[in-house]
C-alpha cells in the first residue's frame, strides 16, 4: 500500500501542546512548524504477540493510537463514569481548607471536556480561587488564585537561597494529601529581572524513583513571597510504573538502530547513544515509522488552515490519536544523523521498554538531554 493509499484510508494526525482553538503565529515557517504541528498518518502494520527477553515470554503493552475527534461535549456515557457534582463540590472545598481558604466556599462547577485531551475536567470556582479537578479521579489538577486576593508587602524582595527553601516548605503544605512521594526541585524562576524586583516565584518538582525523576509527576508552584502565598498550582499525576529492567543497552540500541534502518532510507547514522529514563508511552515513533514522508513534511494544511501569514487555525473536522498515558522506565536511544544541524530531523530519540523491549515511544529531540536543559537554562536559579 503506497503513501496515496494509506492516505485515503487513514486521517492524518494533528498533535499539538499547549494550544486550544485560538490561532497560533509561526515564526519560522519551516522548522518552527515541524517542531510545533507533527503530521501523521496511521496504518495497520501492529500485530500482536509476545515479545522474548532473557529467554522469557514478557506480553506486549504497546497497542495501537485510537481515533478521536475535537468534541467539547460530555456525553451522558461519559457523565455516568465521572465523580458527581456533589463529590466535586466536597473535594474542592476540602482542598481550600487545606491551602488556607476557610472561608471561601466552591459555587460554580462545570463538568467539561479538555480541548485536546479530551478528558473530563470538573472546573470550579471560588470567589477567590479557580480550580480544575480530573473528571474520573478526582485528583487535583491546577489552581489559580489571582495576586489581587493579596496585599503584596512593598518590601517583597527575596534572594533565591531563601526563595529555594521557601518552595520546599510550600511543596509539602500544598500537595495532595495522599502524595508521599519524594520530590526534587528542578527548576526556580521568578518573574522579573532581578530577586529584589520579583514578587512572585515559580517552581519546579520532579518525584525521584531512584536515581530516576519522573517529569509527568509534576508540581508546579507559584507563590509570592514574604507572605508566602499560594499563587498558582499545578499537578500532574501520571504514576510511574517502576517495570523491569531486562532489555540491556547493547540490545536497546540494536532495536532502535534496526528500526531506524527501515524508516530513515537516506540518513547515514553518524552516532548512538542511550540512557535509561522515565518517559511516557507517545505514538510519534510509530506514526513516522508508517508514513515517514508525510510525517517529516508536516502537510500543515491537511489540518490546519491559513488565516494569514504564517498563522494556522485547527480544522473543525481534524481527527487525531492518541496512545494510552503509560509512564515507564525506558532506554532513550538517541541516533544522531551525518547531517547538517538545521536539517528538520537531524537526530531521533526512540523509546525502547526496559522490560519489553517494545518501541513504545520517541521524539525529534536529543530527549536525553531536556531535564539537564531545564536545571543548566540560564533563567532558572535552582543552582545560582
Amino acid at each position: 500500500m503506497d503513501n496515496k493509499e494509506l492516505y485515503e484510508k487513514f486521517k492524518i494526525m494533528n498533535a499539538i501542546s499547549n494550544f486550544e482553538q485560538e490561532d497560533i503565529k509561526l515564526k519560522s515557517p519551516k522548522k518552527s512548524i515541524f517542531k510545533m504541528v507533527s503530521v501523521f498518518l496511521l496504518s495497520t502494520c501492529i500485530t500482536g504477540g509476545m515479545v522474548y527477553a532473557a529467554g522469557t515470554a514478557i506480553e506486549k503493552i504497546w497497542k495501537e493510537p485510537k481515533v478521536y475527534k475535537i468534541n467539547v461535549e460530555v456525553s451522558q456515557e461519559e457523565k455516568e463514569k465521572c465523580i458527581s457534582e456533589k463529590d466535586a463540590e466536597n473535594i474542592g472545598n476540602s482542598y481550600l481548607r487545606k491551602i488556607g481558604f476557610e472561608d471561601d466556599i466552591i459555587h460554580n462547577l462545570s463538568l467539561e471536556k479538555d480541548f485536546f485531551e479530551q478528558e473530563n475536567i470538573w472546573r470550579m470556582s471560588s470567589d477567590k480561587v479557580t480550580l480544575n479537578i480530573d473528571g474520573k479521579t478526582g485528583k487535583i489538577k491546577s489552581i489559580q488564585i489571582p495576586t489581587c486576593n493579596y496585599t503584596i508587602p512593598y518590601n517583597y524582595g527575596i534572594d533565591r537561597i531563601e526563595a529555594r527553601k521557601v518552595a520546599k516548605e510550600l511543596l509539602e503544605k500544598y500537595k495532595t494529601k495522599d502524595d508521599n512521594g519524594e520530590y526534587v526541585l528542578v527548576k526556580l524562576t521568578r518573574n522579573m529581572g532581578t530577586d529584589k524586583d520579583s514578587y512572585i516565584w515559580y517552581a519546579d518538582f520532579y518525584r525521584k524513583h531512584g536515581d530516576l525523576l519522573n517529569p509527568y509527576e509534576h508540581i508546579h508552584i507559584g507563590w509570592i513571597p514574604t507572605i508566602n502565598e499560594l499563587y498558582s498550582l499545578t499537578i500532574e499525576n501520571n504514576n510511574y510504573e517502576n517495570n523491569e529492567e531486562k532489555i540491556s543497552k547493547e540490545d536497546a540500541i540494536r532495536i532502535a538502530t534496526e528500526r531506524d534502518r527501515q524508516v530513515e532510507t537516506t540518513k547515514a547514522i553518524k552516532e548512538t547513544k542511550a540512557e535509561i529514563q522515565i518517559e511516557q508511552m507517545n505514538e510519534n515513533a510509530y506514526l513516522r515509522g508508517n508514513s515517514k514522508e508525510v510525517y517529516e513534511k508536516g502537510n500543515i494544511n491537511m489540518l490546519m488552515q491559513k488565516t494569514e501569514e504564517n498563522t494556522y487555525r485547527l480544522k473543525e473536522d481534524a481527527t487525531l490519536y492518541k496512545t494510552e498515558k503509560r509512564v515507564r522506565k525506558v532506554w532513550v536511544v538517541v541516533i544522531k544523523y551525518d547531517v547538517p544541524e538545521d536539517t528538520v530531523i537531524s537526530e531521533y530519540s526512540y523509546y525502547v521498554d526496559c522490560t519489553t523491549g517494545e518501541i513504545i515511544g520517541g521524539d525529534v529531540v536529543d530527549s536525553t538531554q531536556k531535564i539537564k536543559k531545564i536545571i543548566s537554562d540560564p533563567y532558572n536559579l535552582i543552582e545560582k
